[in-house]
């Protein structure tokens, strides 16, 4: 058996020679996060005098799959995730031998519940909402076809008007987050699904009716935007950064009493809120110039701070715990 400081030794030398023809950072990940990474990216190339990083725009799980492929230069050094990494994805690093990761959160957004902005809103619970949404639900005890047509069909409480929810496009890291934030949280609210068995609940818990009161996204914002103008009824799931840049044509719609707002979202007191990671390996935190310089500046107070250059982006910002969090990590990347 090969020592492991001999291992380490021989990482150690193989990333410094492939360092040397290295000539840029590479991080790949969501299109959403590595929009907040592209200020950086041009900060850091002016006040820490490198090149910036290369950002290849892959989605939240292609970018783990090739983050976690292996350690060296053939390698990208950072992902970019919409979400945090999963368990069985933290597997499948530790099977490629990148067992050493940092994750530092240094944002935040949320899932909001958005409408036409001439029109009355609505308040709901994570409940309701999957009482709206579900496929199978149990209003009389007995798990069946979700066909709720109204609101009020889920709750009388609720407005008579018709269920009409544009929910996010399939297999995108918003989907899922919409699923584990709305869906599976909702689902607890309903005593005979939480009774059922584990497999049992987790596929009820987890399935979106396919009928004509819930659609798929359009593709772009723009697209979703006027959809939710030209219907009466409509609502859609959208990403808190989407809405703040239609904030002037839609609306947001309180969930669980609690209105999305920076300071909601930045608190956590929001339901809905979702995090902006970048997971970096610590070996090539070590090795890769620029690496841990470009994480001190995406984690400075110039950028992070509720007046920095990324909050001005649109992004949400931490509160002075999270903040600090975040730079303490980036300090000790690699030691």
């Amino acid at each position: 058996m090969i020592p492991g400081r001999l291992i380490l030794a021989a990482t150690s030398l193989f990333l410094t020679a492939q360092a040397d023809a290295r000539d840029r950072i590479r991080i790949v990940g969501s299109s959403a996060v590595l929009g907040f990474a592209q200020p950086v990216a041009e900060q850091f190339a002016r006040h820490w005098n490198n090149p910036a990083p290369s950002l290849e725009v892959t989605g939240t799980g292609a970018g783990f799959e090739l983050f976690c492929a292996g350690v060296g230069f053939e390698h990208p050094d950072a992902v970019a995730a919409a979400r945090p990494m999963s368990a069985a994805e933290r597997a499948a690093c530790a099977e490629q031998g990148v067992d050493a990761i940092t994750e530092i959160e240094f944002g935040r957004d949320a899932m909001v519940l958005v409408h036409g902005g001439s029109k009355p809103g609505i308040n709901l619970t994570r409940g309701q909402l999957f009482g709206a949404l579900a496929a199978e639900v149990a209003p009389q005890g007995n798990l069946t076809r979700n066909t709720a047509e109204r609101w009020s069909d889920v709750d009388p409480t609720l407005p008579g008007t018709e269920i009409l929810i544009m929910a996010p496009e399939p297999n995108t890291s918003a989907a899922i987050a919409f699923r584990e934030l709305v869906l599976v949280e909702g689902c607890r609210a309903h005593p005979v699904i939480k009774g059922l068995d584990d497999v049992e609940r987790e596929r009820v818990c987890r399935s979106l009716r396919h009928d004509d009161r819930v659609i798929n996204a359009a593709k772009r914002e723009e697209e979703v935007v006027a959809w939710l103008e030209n219907n009466q009824n409509g609502y859609a799931i959208v990403n808190y950064t989407t809405y703040k840049d239609f904030a002037d044509r839609i609306a947001v719609n309180p969930i669980e009493t609690v209105t999305p707002t920076e300071e909601t979202i930045g608190s956590n007191r929001y339901p809905l809120v979702t995090g902006m990671y970048v997971y970096v390996k610590n070996r090539h935190a070590l090795q890769i110039p620029g690496l841990q310089q470009f994480l001190f500046e995406l984690t400075s107070e110039r950028a992070l701070a509720p007046d920095g250059y990324l909050i001005e982006q649109g992004l949400v910002s931490l509160d002075d715990m999270g903040r600090n969090r975040a730079r303490d990590k980036a300090l000790k990347l690699g030691l």
